[in-house]
């Protein structure tokens, strides 16, 4: 309850009692009804008709006590969000980053916004495309990073920082290959009955890559006669390299220009299906509608004019 002097008449007009609201009140009757006294005089207008018990409110004085309403409100509504901005800018910028680029995009990213802004502090908060994406529209990240395959997200303001191809990979002595070369930029193309007749290694379904993978599978029906889930697309390439005929698993490109030395990448084979081709951005998010903090403005400008691409 709010118990300043301005808001003495509420109390009044809810009690419509001189002795109950200064008790409500806490002060003593004699100077409540002073102050109604010198309220009065001071609106040079009466607010309360004392020829009734209990008393009544005239006209004027039910116009001030809904405006007295409506400023108590006001200002409790300004606390709150002065506290909101308090605690924003003492809590630390929260980023969100797929555990699978979290090395290279930290690395990329922190060091130039770290040098600009020494004053902003930062905690990195790292998990899956989706689980980003839901955790930054919850609002629990003030930005978050992950794979798409749009441009633009209803729920999200998007801003794309590159585009990555996404292909069928496997050894490169696998007997379906027999020798022949190819690279990222000039993938085999291979049927999909030959590729229903093999092993695939897929990621776990809370991973964005397994969403992708299953409708490409689904539109050109392979049907892979056996799979191994694993959430870890450099395990899977070291299962992969490890064994020629050992599998085959949709994989980024970035993770062969990121994460593998040359002389390791050429032991792959990178295959299409028939003249598709997929691809995704990876992209910085934010959540649509939502006011920014100071530090999560000068976060995402950052990655902006530096023009991050993260391949």
């Amino acid at each position: 309850m709010y118990t300043g002097r301005k808001y003495y008449f509420i109390t009044i007009a809810e009690t419509l009692n001189i002795t109950q609201a200064a008790r409500t009140l806490m002060v003593s009757q004699p100077s409540l009804t002073q102050y109604l006294n010198k309220l009065e005089k001071d609106l040079d207008v009466m607010l309360v008709d004392r020829s009734f018990t209990p008393l009544r409110l005239t006209q004027a004085g039910q116009l001030y006590y809904e405006y007295l309403v409506k400023m108590r409100k006001d200002e409790e509504a300004l606390q709150i969000a002065l506290q909101k901005l308090k605690n924003q800018s003492q809590r630390p910028l929260m980023i969100g980053i797929p555990l699978q680029k979290s090395h290279e995009l930290i690395r990329r990213v922190l060091p130039r916004f770290v040098k600009e802004r020494p004053d902003i502090s930062v905690s990195i908060w790292e998990g899956t495309s989706s689980t980003v994406r839901e955790r930054v529209i919850k609002g629990e990240l003030d930005i978050g990073f992950g794979h798409m395959m749009e441009e633009s997200d209803s729920d999200c303001v998007v801003h794309p920082l590159s585009k990555e191809k996404i292909l069928i990979i496997c050894n490169r002595a696998n007997p379906i290959v027999a020798g022949r070369e190819s690279s990222p930029s000039q993938p085999l193309e291979i049927s999909p009955q030959l590729l229903s007749s093999q092993h695939f290694y897929q990621m776990s379904k809370e991973y964005y890559l397994y969403k992708v993978e299953s409708e490409d599978m689904l539109a050109h029906g392979i049907s892979p006669v056996s799979r191994t889930v694993m959430s870890n697309l450099i395990a899977i390439i070291d299962t992969i390299i490890s064994m020629p005929d050992s599998g085959f698993a949709y994989m980024p490109d970035y993770v062969m220009n990121e994460a593998w030395p040359r002389s390791v990448s050429g032991r792959l084979a990178y295959l299409r299906v028939g003249d598709s081709n997929i691809s995704w951005y990876f992209s910085m998010m934010r959540k649509r509608g939502h006011p920014q903090t100071m530090a999560a403005k000068a976060f995402w400008n950052s990655v902006v004019t530096s023009r991050i691409d993260t391949k």
